[in-house]
């Protein structure tokens, strides 16, 4: 497992010099890349892109299940198996929710049928399909596994989950930068921002032109960011899984592969920059090497 470990710390940081030379090239050619590649009216590429938040919000689900198969199974006295059993559950719940609301939202597959947006019936169903089920299916498996390691690398994995996510919203909230859909339409005092330039009186224009506020979340990309947590999520599910035993290393590949896609797709829809979904490549690679280094550290004190 160290060997793999190792081999993972590698593939992140060749990862990270990779998105940071696109990163580079986008803080200089953002506005030309961006014109060149839009194409707001591609279903094809809305359903594609649509599937970017999935794996971050339904893994969550299923890595609850397996902490709940153990919390029940564990040494612990019958109040505090309640409470760890509680836990597990309520998070599910809770993630598995706003997960739903996630695929449902304007920027997922709410942009393809608008009228679920917003739509709690409608969330609430796809939390049911989609979400839930995989609690279930994580009891199941994790019954199968004899790892004395999985509550920890677990519990670490949905902090990790969690940080970056909160990350995620604090940082587009400091930038506000303009998508460039928005950009594109020609509205009075919405043009063209570099990521490195702040954006004053979103606001404002957003009430002025009855824009829905998420048009100034440019920066970073929230789609890149979850999408290519895909890195360490897909390897993750190996200590479940036990015919994923030995593949974390192709897993890995298919998180960045679908990661890149799904960052190709936004720049496509208009929704971000190169900068854009470069930097939220950076910032889920960084999380994934430190998950990486921290399961390196793990395995050697075995």
């Amino acid at each position: 497992m160290k060997k793999t470990y190792s081999r993972q710390i590698l593939f992140n940081i060749a990862a990270l010099l990779f998105f940071g030379v696109l990163f580079f090239v986008g803080t200089f050619f953002d506005e030309e890349i961006a014109k060149t590649l839009y194409s707001p009216d591609n279903t094809a590429v809305a359903l594609i892109t649509s599937t970017g938040v999935i794996p971050f919000f339904t893994a969550p689900v299923l890595f609850c299940g397996a902490l709940y198969e153990r919390a029940v199974h564990s040494s612990q006295g019958k109040p505090v198996k309640a409470i760890l059993c509680a836990v597990s559950i309520l998070t599910a719940l809770f993630v598995g929710f706003i997960g739903g609301g996630a695929i449902a939202d304007r920027n997922c597959f709410g942009m393809i049928f608008p009228s679920i947006v917003r739509n709690i019936p409608v969330i609430a169903v796809i939390s049911v399909i989609i979400e839930y089920p995989l609690f279930f299916v994580g009891y199941h498996f994790a019954k199968k596994t004899d790892d004395k390691l999985l509550v920890k690398v677990l519990i670490i994995l949905l902090v990790l989950l969690l940080l970056e996510f909160a990350g995620m919203r604090v940082l587009k909230q400091i930038f506000n930068r303009p998508r460039f859909r928005t950009v594109f339409l020609g509205y009075d005092g919405i043009g063209f921002v570099p990521w490195h330039m702040p954006f004053e009186g979103a606001a404002e224009y957003a009430e002025l032109y009855g824009l829905n506020g998420d048009e100034f979340s440019s920066f970073p990309s929230g789609h890149s960011i979850l999408s290519i947590s895909a890195m360490y999520i897909l390897p993750s599910l190996s200590w479940i899984f036990p015919k994923l035993k030995n593949k974390q290393i192709p897993l890995m590949l298919c998180g960045f592969l679908f990661g890149i896609v799904i960052m190709f797709t936004r720049m496509i829809l208009g929704a971000h920059y190169l900068s854009d979904v470069s930097m939220g490549g950076m910032i889920g690679t960084a999380v994934s090497l430190a998950f990486a280094i921290i399961q390196l550290r793990i395995a050697a004190k075995q």
